[in-house]
């Protein structure tokens, strides 16, 4: 069957190896979707709306093509060019569609010829049809792409794990698990069993230390270097945002949320501490430190004290979510940090149905709360003041089951369900799965196998503490203002 792309390629005669420039007012020409196409087809070309840079392209005998957004060009680039334009009514459907698309972006239009093509390319779109040809290009665009990020996984584990493949691959397993959501689609399941045993052995082989060793120029590998990165960046005004259990998954759910503010997220892949859980892993964030094992008070106050410790040069104010938040807040601080904590309380107060391993009534409630929380007004306040704003978590989470087993009091330091934290000496008293910390040689982790929890047996719900991909990979965002 032709495709759309093939049908564009020869309205506008791309095969001839002739100078064009064509002014695209569709957006269409200039997307990954057809620009691939014609480097497949290998057409020279280049995208720009800069008449300086079109000047100097002309003068290049390798590049035919020229893609602008520039309606109207000047008559020393159309001298040297043939220009063609390319308008709605070139797309090759069938409908008047200029009236149709006036407020969908390229991308819509992208997934609605995909769909139709793979359908039935012959449909004419009207005014009535096309909603639900909308919902349903939507939905076949979704499912293209879980099967993509399921190929694109595979060929990640299938090489031996180290620190870059496994923050690689905690992403887009991330992503396919809110897509699986988004488009009720259970396949992310089958990944689970490969996807839990390559994180089982880059930690039980040691290799986590390598994250701490890491230098990646400008940018943290691990969750207690966030501070020294934001410092490193020396902005006149900072903001930090903290999400308690906000794994990959709970950041595309949240993205897609704050997508009609048109934010630029610059996103980055962190590991949080082990076990992954918030006395240990968020206390590392407010320390900027690793060194927060024998803390004996961890918590909200602790961070605050930390985190004020941290920016001493600054004015700082750390701000508990739950506040009411203004403008007016915002007065005299210059650096300050925000901490939300309800994807952590929804997740330990979620209903999770028997045998089920997907976060579906999960996600429903946390879409459902942002729906009524005033978190896009906290965020435009913070830009309209001038802050440059960094979004963070401490840990992600996982659908676990109760294993029924238990650990002896006298041998916890720190308990969470999916991991506790023991004694060294003690290591000898129980045969659970132990994990040695990167270096913190005194203590180590106790896990259960897979994704139990030590609680009473078959009970399920949403848990962190573990070293699963979902748990241990976690979202550091800069915000573009």
């Amino acid at each position: 069957m032709v495709s759309w792309q093939f049908r564009i390629y020869t309205l506008l005669n791309l095969s001839e190896k002739s100078h064009k420039i064509i002014s695209d007012h569709t957006g269409l020409l200039s997307a990954p979707a057809f620009t691939s196409f014609l480097t497949e087809n290998k057409v020279s070309f280049s995208i720009t709306d800069n008449l300086p840079d079109m000047l100097a392209i002309t003068g290049k005998k390798e590049i035919l093509l020229i893609v602008t957004g520039l309606i109207n060009l000047p008559l020393f680039l159309t001298n040297k060019y043939e220009h063609k334009h390319f308008t709605f009514a070139d797309i090759p459907l069938n409908g008047q569609l200029q009236p149709l698309f006036t407020n969908h972006s390229a991308n819509t239009l992208i997934h609605l010829l995909n769909y139709c093509f793979e359908k039935d390319p012959h449909i004419v779109l009207t005014q009535q049809n096309l909603p639900e040809l909308l919902i349903k290009s939507a939905h076949n665009a979704g499912i293209i792409q879980i099967e993509e990020l399921i190929n694109r996984i595979k060929v990640v584990l299938s090489k031996d794990p180290d620190f870059k493949s496994v923050l690689q691959s905690g992403k887009l397993y991330g992503e396919l698990v809110y897509l699986s959501y988004k488009y009720n689609s259970i396949e992310f399941i089958a990944l689970i069993p490969a996807i839990d045993k390559y994180s089982e052995n880059f930690v039980f082989s040691g290799k986590m230390e390598e994250a701490f060793f890491a230098s990646i120029p400008d940018m943290p590998v691990t969750v207690d270097r966030i501070l020294q990165n934001i410092k490193s960046e020396k902005q006149q005004k900072t903001a930090l945002i903290c999400f308690d259990c906000m794994g990959w998954a709970e950041w595309f759910l949240l993205k897609d949320f704050l997508a009609d503010m048109n934010l630029p997220f610059d996103e980055s892949k962190l590991f949080a501490l082990l076990p992954t859980v918030t006395s240990i892993s968020r206390s590392a964030i407010f320390k900027g430190s690793a060194d927060v094992y024998n803390i004996k008070s961890p918590g909200k106050a602790n961070e605050e004290k930390t985190f004020v410790e941290f920016f001493s040069q600054k004015y700082t104010k750390y701000f508990n979510g739950n506040e009411y938040f203004t403008d007016e807040s915002l007065l005299g601080y210059n650096c300050i940090s925000i901490l939300y904590t309800f994807f952590d309380d929804i997740a330990h107060s979620a209903q999770i149905p028997a045998n089920g391993l997907e976060k579906l009534l999960y996600f429903d409630a946390i879409n459902s709360y942002l729906k009524n929380s005033d978190l896009k007004q906290v965020i435009n306040s913070l830009l309209q003041n001038g802050f440059a704003l960094y979004i963070c978590s401490d840990h992600g989470s996982v659908v676990a089951t109760g294993n029924g087993k238990r650990i002896e009091k006298y041998l916890i330091d720190n308990f969470a369900k999916r991991a506790c934290i023991i004694p060294a000496t003690s290591s000898e008293l129980t045969e659970l799965r132990k994990v040695n910390i990167p270096f913190v040689s005194d203590k180590i982790m106790v896990l259960p196998e897979g994704r139990e929890m030590f609680t009473y047996k078959g009970k399920q719900e949403v848990n962190h503490g573990g070293i699963t991909l979902e748990e241990m990979v976690v979202p550091y965002i800069k915000v573009k203002n």
